[in-house]
């Protein structure tokens, strides 16, 4: 039996340690940190940490308050950040803008994109670390405070040739974050030119080192842009917690019944898929949104319970930004597409019950 730490409402003064069935089994003192424990009951006391798992061999996203069984699988929408390497995306890597889109748009998972070697006006993690820290911690702190999911991403296109520095990457997030059921790891934002094999490779190097420290959901990227989650058919990442999943992304107005069959089949064999980014419009991160392309999009992630999150919580003047170019943290303006974004999230719960469990 696996053990979880559910961080939250639940208590003031200790975590609650979780099996998979949903069973307290003892409390321990809260673990030494800065980052208070939430000031309001969200989703994650509700559901507690997220866990890969299948029924009836089909691979769904669950929660540790309920465990994996038919009929508890966990489905959150929030937002994904624009990269962290530009100004129009790192200006919102803050409590004001992740308070904002908590109280304004319901979101229940905000998605940190860390570039890795970029400098757009602010240098990527293997450039200037301090930085990125600093964006990391405050955007995490706002998330526990608000009890909503947040996705440590490395957002990189070329992980497998920068293994050192996302396996220091990684053990120092997972040291830092990893006892708060809040936090996901996304350890390959989206293979472009590798092959499965090398992705894999990477993945059970980088898993190996979140386990030093945590047990939490790892999200694993797949090549063509993250369109090819059934590559990992029968060549799984190796985690001896089992609790990885496989991300898809899409873009309404360019990908179609193609790339949502890949992700179908990977689920019907038993993995568990994550849309860890998606966008209103064209994959260029431009086009206008159409509505009855996006719709039929969310209909299927209502259907299958895909949790998910979109591109993107910034202000650069594309068509899948959400933010117009003259939105601030304190002052957020909506774009077609934001507007278009906040109507499908208007399903997300308007209140959370924390989870509750007989002492054994």
């Amino acid at each position: 039996m696996r053990i979880f730490q559910l961080i939250g409402a639940i208590s003031l003064g200790a975590f609650l340690l979780l099996g998979c069935d949903g069973e307290n089994i003892t409390e321990v003192s809260q673990k030494e940190t800065d980052i208070s424990l939430a000031e309001r009951v969200g989703p994650v006391s509700q559901y507690g940490e997220l866990l890969a798992g299948q029924v009836d061999g089909v691979g769904r996203i669950y929660g540790s308050c309920n465990g994996i069984a038919a009929g508890k699988e966990v489905q959150v929408r929030g937002m994904s950040m624009f990269w962290s390497v530009a100004g129009v995306g790192a200006d919102f890597y803050n409590e004001a803008a992740i308070d904002a889109m908590v109280r304004d748009m319901k979101i229940e998972i905000i998605r940190l994109a860390i570039g890795t070697e970029e400098n757009w006006g602010v240098g990527g993690f293997m450039k200037d670390p301090d930085a990125q820290r600093e964006l990391i911690k405050n955007s995490v702190m706002a998330a526990v405070k608000n009890d909503i999911y947040v996705i440590i991403d490395w957002h990189s296109h070329t992980a497998v040739d920068q293994l050192e520095a996302a396996k220091q990457f990684f053990g120092e997030m997972a040291e830092a974050y990893g006892g708060y059921n809040n936090v996901i790891f996304e350890i390959f934002n989206e293979p472009t030119k590798q092959s499965w094999d090398q992705v894999r490779d990477y993945a059970n190097q980088i898993v190996d080192t979140i386990r030093v420290h945590s047990d939490n959901l790892v999200l694993v990227g797949n090549p063509n842009w993250d369109q090819r989650p059934d590559m990992a058919i029968g060549k799984e990442v190796e985690d001896p917690k089992h609790n990885v999943a496989y991300t898809f992304h899409y873009y309404a107005m360019t990908h179609g019944n193609w790339e949502m069959g890949n992700a179908n089949k990977a689920m019907k064999a038993g993995l568990s898929v994550f849309v860890s980014e998606w966008g209103t419009g064209t994959a260029d991160g431009n086009g206008t949104p159409g509505e009855a392309e996006n719709q039929k999009w969310q209909d299927w992630m209502d259907a299958n319970k895909l949790s998910s999150a979109n591109w993107s919580a910034g202000n650069k003047n594309e068509g899948t930004a959400a933010f117009t170019p003259n939105s601030t943290p304190e002052s957020i303006e909506f774009t077609a597409s934001g507007e278009m974004v906040k109507g499908f999230f208007a399903k997300n719960p308007d209140s959370y019950t924390a989870c509750k469990s007989t002492k054994k």
